[in-house]
């Protein structure tokens, strides 16, 4: 099956992309269940694994497979399997549901037809807004889960917190795909060793 130029197609899993896809997903899971709290003490800083390595690795992935779905897939599963098993569940699963539609928001973006030719430092560009945007998506469902918990008045007294944690989230995710975007030259070269198993596999 081709993929038409103008339009993104969900084509299904080959072979390489269901191992690699897991391969991605497990470590996303695996740092964030046993790394992040452990960094998080270290740096103060919340979500550093969760968004700064699952940002880098949904770059990481789009590059190797270059097939749209795939992101939203890995960003949904870790989501899901490092958010449902912790306290506070309702509070929990609003915020896997962010780092699900940002994974979304990253496949949408990367595959935009426009912006699939781009090359050299444009590229790096347009893949850094990529990261801010779909960052900033990310933290919807967390501050729609705030409101109805805190009514409309009480959320305006918290209006600059939230706005600094956005802000330093966003700026994590940019600095994952920023790190992504630094390897992209080794990225390509495995790549191509994925390239032999769409033929195969499709």
């Amino acid at each position: 099956m081709e993929e038409t130029p103008n339009k993104r197609t969900f084509h299904r899993f080959s072979t390489k992309e269901l191992a690699l896809t897991s391969v991605l997903t497990s470590l996303w899971i695996v740092s964030q269940l046993y790394l992040g709290q452990f960094i998080g003490q270290i740096t103060q800083v919340h979500g550093v694994t969760q968004r700064m390595l699952g940002w880098f690795l949904m770059l990481a992935l789009a590059e190797l497979t270059k097939r749209f779905g795939r992101v939203t897939t890995m960003a949904a599963i870790a989501s899901l399997a490092t958010r449902i098993i912790r306290p506070g569940r309702l509070y929990s699963i609003f915020v896997g549901l962010g780092y699900a539609l940002g994974g979304l928001a990253f496949d949408i973006l990367y595959f935009l037809p426009p912006w699939k030719k781009l090359e050299g430092k444009r590229r790096s560009a347009y893949l850094l807004v990529t990261a801010l945007l779909s960052g900033t998506v990310s933290f919807v469902p967390y501050l729609l889960f705030k409101l109805s918990m805190l009514g409309f008045h009480g959320f305006l007294v918290w209006i600059p917190f939230y706005s600094f944690s956005m802000v330093r989230s966003s700026a994590l995710t940019v600095l994952g795909v920023m790190i992504g975007t630094s390897v992209i030259p080794q990225i390509a070269v495995w790549r191509s060793r994925f390239d032999e198993g769409y033929t195969a596999d499709s």
